[in-house]
């Protein structure tokens, strides 16, 4: 019986090549966005699956509860890890983790890895197979090295790397460490991967650090029992910060924190490893917005919402030209049942047909989309049992809603009606009228989230920050010895489109070495609290980077007091509360005695979602210094990066071609906000495509519906004109009420969004009307490539229909 329902659905298709046609591409198009989309979405969310202690390993954060709102630090004070080992009860394991990209040497190759330094607990935590070596004992000793099988390849090729020494070249010196295991390579899913593991006490600042409580440098992780609840594991470190954060907790009482519902105000809290990819209070968060993978799926079921309202809408219009036969199989018997069997049927074909399409379009366009939108997705999804059962059951459920409801209404027509050849689907309209306002709220919405995102970014981008980002070249330093930075600022004199060179410890944006850091520290000024960013710099600074200093001076090799000085911006300033701030003494600890020199105007040097934080630079060891800056007069900058990034590579052997502008630093900080708009821009585009293709189709059915009307009012003498708007404007109030009712949403979405940023547009009401008449622009074309023709039609042939 299905088979003879099949064969005859296709023999009708066959014979409606057009209707098919315009179906099968618009369902196979939403098919295949929705497909990329709902793969990015899943990608996101099984972040971390294969981690077999996912619901057991935890990342410990700090939360401060300040007057002005809580202060949350993902970097931890060093010695907490062997506390947490000794002192929390259900702790098994623990690891600090600090890492960056370092050169790694043997048989004369310098190669650049990620080498993290971890504890030895790391391997036991992670589910990172050993496929050489001993898992136990990988990092029992301090020159105990982990490499993971494609650092092994790239090192040793053929050689059997256990018992090898190499090298990794740690503050500018290198530091021989034998191989004692071999690990299959982090799949690219995972929130913490590595090339080579060495142990945690190979850090450069080891000794300085590995008992102060009163600082933290790196993120700490613990895994507990499987008995043991995040809420017990959190509320048992409670003793902990008591403990040992007693000084820190009299500072915070001076401050006037305030305590939460237990009297606490200070917090040791924590992260689920199933939850780094997305937390944002986790160090393991790529910058990814939570929201991000709910978006992707939000839209694309608005895409193949559309598309199934499309659906309905041309079945609907094809069903008119039917009622013949609908009467005819009605007369002979048919069943309700039957009838909608044999239009759900043509309905699936159809689906069907655009799912291997939109498949077959998915396969073709992954790596364009990959690469448009910077994700990582591959087609080993598909083997996810769940995931293809999901888009499995979204198929069938597509089927029903873009079949079921015209097959309904076919199957329950009146069989009067439809044996004189009048088949009416609804009744008002309603359900109609209903479709085209749901599919131009989307379209409206798409269309003003791109708008306002759009402004966002030409706001951010051409936003003054402070300094100077067209002139000035940054270049990490990269494990580059004292001489080859000496060599290079004698070399940079003899440029003549070289103004100055300074270097320092961070760099401002994100450079091509995607780095971004921060080095916040608190201390006493005066009986009061002061929390300050700090930042090491080199003599120039300020000349290099156009600073404008208000008061004071900038750092001078005339005066041999500088390696004591500080130079503050505006926000450091008040929060010293000094009229004349400059000769201020500050003492951040016994050790380390400052005195201001100089203020200069706030700049800033992190990104525009932030407000501009107190700031205080210090010149201190060159081994400090990670970036140079060079300032450059030249018409042709593009030229001069290339020759300096050519002589800086002269200089020192291990560098690398991250040379960039400071302006393509600043805006490299928005790549989420680009990854949106173009985002956004697609669903738009694509929501206008299938929404127009839809309203096409009632347009159709109307016009079929309304045909012999147009014939009596043009032999009673209406013009084309007149016709065209009087069948256009119907659909136009349909599309106003759509805008009236996008505006209001899309205000709040976008509001909301913005709030993330402390310097933003405003959304102005121009714009919503803006998109209004774009919308019924977009519309009215649409309907009227339809309504001139039924107008022109011979009025004649219109008044011989029954």
């Amino acid at each position: 019986m299905l088979k003879s329902y099949l064969k005859i659905a296709w023999r009708n298709l066959l014979k409606q090549k057009v209707f098919a046609f315009v179906n099968v591409i618009g369902m196979s198009v939403a098919i295949t966005a929705a497909l990329l989309l709902t793969m990015t979405a899943y990608r996101e969310w099984t972040f971390d699956s294969f981690q077999e202690n996912k619901e057991h390993v935890y990342q410990i954060y700090r939360e401060d509860y300040l007057a002005k709102g809580t202060a949350i630090g993902g970097s931890m004070a060093e010695p907490l890890a062997d506390v947490i080992r000794k002192e929390v009860p259900g702790v098994k394991y623990a690891t600090r983790i600090a890492g960056m990209e370092m050169p790694v040497r043997y048989g004369g190759k310098n190669i650049y890895f990620d080498v993290e330094m971890v504890d030895a607990d790391y391997l036991k935590m992670f589910s990172f197979p050993v496929l050489k070596g001993n898992a136990a004992e990988a990092l029992k000793q301090l020159n105990n090295i982990v490499v993971s099988e494609n650092a092994a390849k790239k090192l040793f090729k053929e050689e059997d790397p256990i018992g090898k020494t190499i090298e990794v070249n740690i503050a500018n010196k290198w530091h021989p460490f034998m191989v004692s295991a071999v690990v299959k390579d982090a799949p690219d899913n995972s929130s913490v991967f590595f090339d080579v593991l060495t142990r945690f006490e190979n850090t450069d600042d080891y000794q300085d650090i590995r008992n102060r409580w009163d600082m933290g440098n790196y993120p700490l992780l613990a895994q507990v029992d499987p008995a043991v609840s995040q809420t017990a594991l959190e509320k048992s470190m409670i003793p902990v910060s008591r403990k040992y954060y007693a000084e820190v907790l009299e500072d915070l009482k001076k401050e006037g924190a305030v305590k939460d519902k237990d009297g606490q105000m200070l917090r040791l809290k924590t992260i689920p490893l199933k939850d780094f990819h997305l937390n944002p209070f986790s160090n393991f968060n790529n910058g990814l917005n939570p929201f991000y993978p709910w978006l992707m799926l939000i839209l694309a079921i608005m895409i193949i919402a559309i598309a199934c309202i499309n659906f309905i809408n041309l079945s609907i219009a094809r069903s008119l030209t039917r009622g013949s036969e609908i009467g005819l199989r009605k007369a002979l018997g048919a069943m309700d049942r039957q009838l909608m069997i044999q239009f759900w049927s043509e309905a699936f074909l159809l689906c069907l047909v655009s799912l291997i399409l939109g498949v077959i379009l998915t396969v073709c366009l992954l790596p364009v989309y990959n690469a448009s939108f910077n994700h990582q997705l591959s087609l080993g999804l598909f083997s996810n049992i769940r995931l293809l059962a999901s888009l499995t059951a979204g198929f069938f459920l597509v089927t029903l809603m873009a079949g079921g409801y015209p097959a309904w209404r076919v199957a329950r027509s009146n069989i009067v009606e439809v044996l004189k050849g009048k088949l009416k689907l609804s009744k008002g309209n309603n359900v109609r009228n209903g479709l085209i306002i749901v599919q131009f709220i989307v379209a409206a919405v798409l269309i003003s989230c791109t708008a306002i995102t759009w402004q966002q970014l030409k706001f951010v981008q051409a936003a003054p920050l402070g300094y100077n980002v067209t002139q000035v070249i940054s270049i990490p330093v990269e494990n580059a010895p004292q001489q080859a930075l000496t060599a290079m600022r004698n070399k940079m004199k003899e440029l003549p489109e070289v103004e100055s060179m300074t270097a320092g410890m961070l760099n401002l944006g994100m450079g091509k070495d995607g780095n971004m850091g921060r080095w916040k520290r608190g201390f006493t000024y005066k009986d009061r609290n002061v929390k300050t960013q700090c930042l090491i710099v080199d003599y120039d600074y300020v000349k290099t980077l156009d600073l404008k200093v208000l008061e004071g001076r900038d750092f001078s090799r005339e005066f041999g007091t500088d390696s004591t000085g500080v130079v503050i911006n505006e926000q450091m300033a008040r929060q010293l509360g000094e009229k004349d701030p400059v000769g201020a003494q500050l003492n951040l600890d016994e050790h380390n005695k400052f005195h201001v020199i100089g203020v200069v105007k706030d700049y800033h040097f992190e990104s525009l979602r932030k407000k501009v934080d107190a700031l205080m630079m210090m010149i201190k060891s060159p081994e400090n210094l990670s970036y140079i800056f060079v300032k450059v007069n030249t018409p042709n900058a593009t030229a001069s990066l290339k020759k300096i990034e050519g002589i800086w590579q002269g200089l020192n052997p291990l560098a690398r071609n991250n040379a960039s502008f400071l302006d393509e630093n600043a805006n490299r900080m928005y790549k989420q906000e680009q990854r949106f708009s173009k985002i956004f821009l697609s669903g738009a585009l694509l929501a206008i495509l299938i929404s127009c293709m839809g309203l096409f189709a009632i347009a159709v059915l109307v016009m079929t519906q309304r045909q012999k009307e147009i014939g009596v009012r043009k032999v009673l003498g209406a013009s084309v004109s007149n016709i065209v708007v009087l069948l256009s404007k119907d659909f136009m109030k349909l599309v106003v009420v759509a805008v009236l009712l996008a505006t209001p949403l899309s205000w709040y979405l976008m509001q909301q969004w913005l709030n993330g940023f402390e310097f933003h547009v405003s959304i102005h009401w121009w714009m919503f009307v803006a998109v209004g008449l774009l919308a019924i622009t977009i519309a009215f074309i649409t309907t009227s490539l339809q309504s001139i023709r039924a107008a022109l039609a011979n009025p004649v042939d219109s008044l011989k229909r029954d």
